[in-house]
């Protein structure tokens, strides 16, 4: 018999293929403007960089935190015939996942300022 987990894992990797399109979709879209048209929207970059080749880098950072809730499980075991039950309580703990995502683009001067003209694909599940 196929656990849960494998039969959904077509659907999962299909999702998280779908999220990173998104995202170097919503990049795409910024290609030609200035780095503020970004920083309007997602405030300033964590860092930015001036490159060899004379193009700037300038890069935002995105962190997803998710806390998936501990449980108890208490079970009665025995008990039979008049006889004390047992009682166990198990404890699973909560868990905490951090993402952190980076988003790079590459700006040119031009006589209107710093426009981007390319960027880095950001990372899968980003």
């Amino acid at each position: 018999m196929r656990s849960r987990l494998s039969l959904n894992l077509p659907v999962l990797a299909v999702a998280t293929l779908s999220l990173a399109a998104c995202s170097a979709d919503i990049m795409r879209g910024y290609m030609g403007r200035s780095p503020e048209a970004v920083m309007a929207k997602y405030g300033p970059p964590v860092d930015v960089r001036d490159l060899p080749d004379g193009r700037r880098a300038y890069q935002w950072l995105e962190v997803e935190t998710t806390t998936q809730q501990g449980e108890a499980i208490t079970r009665a075991e025995g008990g039979r015939h008049g006889g004390r039950p047992k009682i166990r309580t198990e404890y699973a703990p909560s868990t905490t996942h951090e993402q952190r995502c980076f988003y790079t683009f590459y700006a040119r001067r031009t006589p209107d300022g710093w426009r981007f003209d390319d960027f880095a694909k950001p990372a899968l599940g980003c």
